[in-house]
């Protein structure tokens, strides 16, 4: 069974959850088995369906279950192992141990945790499509990149602390910091092939999409652009944006007609400046979209005939133009202008900084070893894609 993983996502209050369960609803409603999946505390799940949604897979009607996971549980279950290691080097250093535990703590390790049981549901092939209800979208980003990044650096560190392993234990006593178990190497190993496993479902454009909720005002649009590029530099595809919450045209009171007119043109706007991405819009409705026969509402609204779990849209994230003794590398960067942009080259990583009207972006992206050899040229941003040249 190939699972296709949809993750919404978008700044506080858009949206999200409604539009994840819309989609679940309809997925299932078409004979698709469908898991949606949120980490929200505030149980949102909960509160669209109209029934109790625990940790554990909870059936809610023919071919759709849904799970409400705990971050920090999910995040204890993969991390607890190599915190205590962690915690152990502090309190050597005589530092308190509840301030030990804080320093411990991984960054971003709860939504990496929610990532690593998406990539269990899809070892175990139980479902056609898995809906994730993302937390925050800045935060998301981060998150879905996490996996490759922390893998990338914990391997090096493995490998240099695996064979050093016995003869630490040996010198501790004399050293006076401890070295890790079998047991601690063992879980990064572990860790790491999850991770592993979770960036190959990310980065796997039939399999897993990113889609934008906003809201049709100006921060909510430029919270999901920038969204929207970084995860095109990151090679996570983006396949659809949704505007939510649009003023209806049958709303006539005076008092709204600037905000009805500031929304339209800042929708117009945002399919302008998303084109290719196709760009969808609903309304907002008169009434909570709570239960089924609302989300069925919405999800036909947004969806129409077409199937729900399709993937609407590939863009290529990264292309590399060789030649002699010099190589180009081509970069999606979406909406970002020539004036914002500018690249630094930290050993075998690319830092991209990108200034936008909702703040400044700062881009980690590892370089391909072919350009190991070379060095870095100069960037140019030409019909929205970051142009990079090494050479000798």
């Amino acid at each position: 069974m190939n699972l296709r993983l949809i993750a919404y996502t978008g700044k506080g209050g858009v949206g999200k959850s409604v539009l994840s369960s819309a989609t679940a609803l309809r997925c299932a409603e078409e004979g698709l088995d469908t898991l949606v999946m949120s980490s929200d505390p505030a149980h949102t799940l909960s509160d669209a369906f109209g029934q109790p949604i625990g940790s554990h897979e909870t059936k809610i009607m023919e071919h759709l279950w849904g799970v409400h996971i705990d971050p920090v549980d999910e995040a204890m279950r993969n991390y607890s192992t190599l915190m205590d290691y962690i915690v152990e080097i502090f309190r050597v250093k005589e530092i308190d141990e509840t301030i030990a535990y804080e320093l411990a703590n991984l960054p971003g390790s709860t939504g990496a945790a929610a990532l690593l049981k998406a990539e269990y549901y899809d070892s175990k092939e139980r479902y056609d499509v898995l809906v994730m209800d993302m937390v925050p979208s800045g935060e998301a980003l981060r998150l879905l990149y996490l996996p490759y990044l922390l893998g990338r650096f914990s391997r090096k560190l493995v490998k240099l602390i695996a064979p050093a392993a016995d003869l630490g234990r040996i010198l501790q006593p004399v050293t006076g910091m401890p070295m890790p178990s079998k047991k601690v190497i063992d879980k990064q190993l572990e860790l790491l092939e999850q991770m592993e496993a979770v960036r190959r479902l990310l980065t796997d454009f039939d399999k897993t999409s990113v889609r934008l909720v906003m809201n049709p005002d100006t921060f909510s649009i430029m919270n999901a652009k920038r969204t929207y590029m970084q995860s095109s530099i990151y090679g996570i595809n983006t396949d659809l944006a949704i505007v939510n919450k649009i003023m209806p045209d049958e709303v006539k009171d005076p008092y709204l007609t600037e905000l009805k007119i500031s929304q339209r043109e800042n929708t117009e706007d945002a399919e302008k400046d998303f084109k290719p991405l196709p760009v969808k819009r609903l309304p907002l409705y008169s009434q909570e979209l709570k239960g089924f026969e609302r989300l069925r509402k919405a999800a036909s609204d947004l969806f129409g005939d077409d199937d729900p779990a399709k993937v609407y849209f590939k863009g290529k994230p990264i292309e590399i133009i060789t030649g002699e003794k010099e190589l180009e590398l081509i970069l999606a960067a979406r909406l970002a202008s020539k004036e914002d942009v500018e690249v630094e080259r930290i050993g075998d990583e690319l830092i991209m900084h990108i200034q936008l009207d909702s703040g400044k972006a700062e881009v980690l992206i590892p370089l391909p070893a072919i350009t190991f050899k070379y060095k870095l040229k100069g960037a140019k941003l030409i019909n929205g894609s970051l142009h990079i040249k090494f050479g000798e």
